[in-house]
């Protein structure tokens, strides 16, 4: 048996396409197109609001699956598309898209988050949605729209969320559905029901009749132009991650999903929704085969991103793998930042927020390039380290192993300062997790193989992951690290 699968996988950065070859037993992957996704539209003459540029992204795409349909020595055996979470398009009647989808790092969501919180308290947000507060969950971009632009969820008849929204751009046909994972990042769906909670959004008088069934990923949508099926992902890109995890039963596993994001936390069965939880500001967003997946978002390598593009726009241009070098060579002892502090979300000079986060907890702030890129990854194996342990202390676990997938576990030196904080081994890969967990997606919904649990065997079958082990010496050392960001404000 062969198969090929197409997954669409969209970051931050750059989406692209990627072929997996099924042979029964295992999916080999082919990356077979790459464009950005960072183009965002200003329109300061307008609103001053960014968005994406959504037709550039879904023209990029129609180029990469048109050209697959044609190139491919059998038919294709399915597409899916994944991205990141929470954004979303409004849609009229005749399926016409309102505006460009916002970037969710726009500043114009943390005044309407502000306004939402002054008519209901944060604790009972959690206890209605079991979502951290942020400030660009789709909850508060609605909110930020109803104050800003009410006439246009007036006309919208349907929000698809991003993966949604592209992957009906490759159909023949106008079906529309929400896929549950990358839905589940809005902040509006009951954690324990997995439906709408359609009290909560009205109580904030915001529309519930654009909101559209829920699917579960494997779900076939539709058809392209030339008969390929469409099916929904993992749409979320860390639930496509997480499920790519090659994991088996015999170890009570964390892992980090790193990328622009680090995604942290545990995969289980039900939500934990005590006050507990929301106090260490983690979220229930739901995994395959309806898993909650207890997690917190952390900056992530997104520091490394912003660094780099400041220093470029000043005429100094690293790769990441001479960042990575450089940090890897900086003194151990230097800076920390709080890795999950909303400070560094957007700000307009990364590596001037990060000297003034240094000076105001009174550390010498980073002064070579290396010392400030090994600021940023000790400060996230130290937010990995306080993550995990407030996890294992809430739910009464130990944890033997961290499972690091996505583009981050390709970075040795933060695997090895994850591994030495945690003081657990670090199993690093697969790097394309996103793409396999899409490509498991498809293969589940096909029927190709029998369910979740006969896809994790897939990816274990598939890759090759490489593991570190923690330095017994290193724990003094980190505890003493530990002891800088307890001053933290």
């Amino acid at each position: 048996m062969h198969q090929t699968y197409l997954a669409f996988d969209l970051g931050a950065e750059s989406g692209r396409g990627v072929l997996a070859d099924f042979n029964g037993e295992k999916i080999t992957l082919r990356e077979v197109g790459r464009f950005s996704t960072s183009r965002k539209i200003n329109v300061a003459d307008f609103d001053g609001v960014h968005r994406w540029d959504f037709s550039v992204i879904a023209a990029e795409m129609s180029s990469i699956l048109y050209r697959c349909e044609s190139e491919a020595a059998g038919p294709l055996s399915g597409t899916a598309v994944d991205t990141w979470g929470v954004d979303f398009g409004l849609l009229d009647s005749a399926g016409n898209l309102l505006e460009n989808p916002v970037w969710y790092r726009d500043h114009s969501h943390g005044e309407a988050m502000l306004l939402v919180l002054s008519g209901i308290p944060g604790e009972a947000l959690w206890e209605q949605s079991g979502i951290q507060l942020m400030p660009f969950n789709t909850l508060f971009q609605l909110a930020a729209r109803k104050k800003h632009n009410p006439e246009l969820l007036e006309r919208a008849e349907s929000l698809l969320f991003m993966p949604d929204l592209l992957a009906s751009t490759l159909m023949q046909s106008q079906l529309r559905s929400s896929e549950l994972t990358i839905a589940s990042t809005s902040q509006m769906l009951n954690p324990r029901t997995h439906q709408w909670n359609t009290d909560l959004i009205s109580a904030l008088s915001l529309p519930t009749q654009m909101l559209q069934p829920i699917v579960s990923p494997g779900t076939k949508g539709g058809m392209t132009k030339n008969g390929t099926p469409v099916y929904a992902a993992a749409g979320h890109d860390t639930a496509s991650a997480v499920a790519a995890v090659p994991a088996g039963d015999d170890t009570t596993w964390a892992f980090i999903s790193s990328g622009t994001w680090s995604l942290v936390g545990v995969e289980r069965t039900v939500p934990e929704l005590s006050l507990e939880a929301f106090a260490l500001g983690l979220s229930n967003e739901i995994g395959i085969e309806g898993r909650t997946r207890l997690l917190k978002n952390i900056m992530g390598l997104w520091l490394v991103q912003e660094c780099r593009r400041s220093l470029m726009s000043g005429g100094e241009n690293y790769a990441y793998e001479h960042l990575t070098a450089l940090a890897g060579a900086a003194p151990p002892n230097g800076p920390l930042i709080d890795a999950a502090n909303q400070r560094f979300l957007a700000p307009d000079d990364m590596p001037a927020e990060i000297r003034a986060a240094c000076i105001e907890s009174g550390q010498r702030p980073p002064e070579t390039v290396g010392e400030l890129i090994r600021c940023c990854l000790d400060s996230l194996a130290l937010a990995y380290r306080k993550t995990l342990a407030d996890i294992e202390r809430l739910l009464d676990i130990k944890f033997d192993v961290i499972h690091v997938v996505g583009g981050g576990s390709k970075n040795a030196v933060l695997n090895r300062l994850t591994a030495d904080a945690c003081g657990i081994p670090v199993i690093a890969g697969p790097d394309e997790a996103t793409a396999a967990g899409n490509a498991l997606s498809q293969l589940v919904g096909s029927g190709a193989v029998n369910g979740w649990v006969e896809a994790r065997t897939v990816c274990r079958n598939s890759f090759t992951p490489v593991t570190f082990y923690p330095q017994p010496s290193a724990q003094s050392f980190w505890l003493e690290r530990e002891e800088v960001i307890k001053n933290f404000s």
